[in-house]
């Protein structure tokens, strides 16, 4: 038998299918299987997928189209070795993906779940970096999912009876890994393991609404872990003003550090985030968004002497950090472009 057995769901993926394979079979760990489940897919995947020759490949397929994340349940159902890797099929994984993440859970027995950094690519291009260590990925799920393409120990699932929620798609991954937050250490590599397929026809595009709903529930979910005594009011204001991408005063700035403060206090009765981490995540979340707020409201279309005078009467300047405070005012006598 393998020691770990790659889950691919698949559905709909035939332009993609076959480069996700490949990727999986050119693993210079070797100790795998590859277990395709495919959700009733109406196009040719399955053909593709037979089309590849490998002893290697295990193909699931069912006439009922059950969703992603109970076809995700379907494959977990049917894995026998000791750890899965979870894959999508319109991804490309490198060559050390495995090897990276086998080697650190062998050598960790107190860790659970591995995961690693990626890069995306076509429709957009950018680095895919999460926290490495537990602490820090733990704080930093109050905001997003923190752990992609990962290898995880079967035995941490079968304990627990960890299952992808079907109320929590198209979020499914990020809850799931609230869940095994709970009963396991967590950690990342920080190197780039996996490409990322964009695509007009995924999920996070076709559905991004949907998607922001049901990530927001995660996030209340691992909010209501941080205490249980908060508010109706201060969950909304966690999952609405909290999360919003843009601060709209100097006052709101405020009022968002002295909320940050008090999650930091009311962690202290149950402590499951370790305070200087949540510390950390709480202030870059903060520093991001007001960042992210500048260069829209002062410095969109360009960066200019007057603009950055603006920006400094605007009563947030100074707020982010030395790195991007000079950065502003340099971009700004250059007249660099946004």
């Amino acid at each position: 038998m393998a020691k770990v057995t790659v889950l691919m769901p698949t559905y709909n993926v035939a332009p993609w299918v076959e480069e996700a394979i490949r990727s999986v079979l050119r693993q210079t760990y070797r100790d795998f299987e590859l277990l395709v489940v495919d959700d009733a897919s109406t196009d040719n995947t399955l053909e593709v997928v037979r089309t590849i020759d490998d002893p290697r490949i295990r193909i699931a397929s069912f006439p009922n189209n059950v969703g992603l994340s109970e076809n995700l349940n379907r494959g977990i159902d049917l894995i026998e070795t000791e750890y899965f890797a979870r894959m999508d099929g319109d991804d490309i994984a490198l060559p050390h993906w495995l090897q990276s993440e086998i080697d650190y859970l062998d050598a960790h027995p107190e860790v659970g779940v591995c995961g690693g950094g990626g890069q995306r690519f076509g429709t957009s291009q950018s680095l895919i970096r999460f926290p490495e260590q537990h602490d820090d990925i733990a704080a930093n799920m109050l905001f997003e999912c923190t752990i992609i393409v990962p290898t995880v120990r079967m035995s941490v699932v079968r304990e627990h009876g960890l299952r992808y929620r079907k109320d929590a798609f198209p979020a499914e991954d990020y809850r799931f890994w609230a869940d095994c937050l709970r009963v396991t250490r967590l950690h990342n590599i920080p190197d780039t393991l996996f490409r990322y397929r964009m695509h007009p026809t995924q999920i996070c595009t076709s559905r991004r609404e949907e998607q922001q709903d049901k990530v927001s529930k995660v996030r209340l979910f691992m909010f209501e872990w941080l205490s249980t005594e908060f508010s109706p009011e201060e969950k909304d204001y966690f999952t609405g003003q909290f999360m919003s991408k843009e601060i709209s005063s100097r006052k709101d700035y405020k009022q968002r550090w002295r909320f940050a403060k008090n999650m930091i206090e009311r962690n202290r009765s149950i402590n499951h985030f370790e305070e200087e981490s949540l510390h950390r995540q709480l202030k870059r979340h903060l520093t991001l968004t007001l960042q992210s707020t500048i260069v829209q409201h002062y410095f969109n279309g360009g960066y200019t002497p007057p603009r950055y005078v603006t920006y400094l009467f605007s009563g947030l300047a100074w707020r982010t950090g030395w790195h991007y405070e000079i950065r502003f005012l340099l971009k700004s006598i250059l007249f660099k472009r946004a």
